[in-house]
């Protein structure tokens, strides 16, 4: 993916601000409900690969 050279980072704001703060503190991550349905497809889709591989 591209990005063009003239980009500039948005200030965090409001209630990310806080949200962003509670996963540094806990030690925790912020991400979106679509982000972590993709982690758990991909992460299927390898462990029934690895089991497929696996009995051959």
């Amino acid at each position: 993916m591209k990005y063009p050279l003239h980009t500039v980072s948005k200030p965090v704001s409001g209630s990310e601000v806080q949200k962003l703060a509670h996963a540094l503190k806990t030690g925790g991550y912020v991400a979106n409900e679509a982000a972590l349905a993709l982690a758990q497809r991909i992460a299927a889709r390898r462990h029934r690969r690895k089991a497929a591989n696996a009995a051959k």
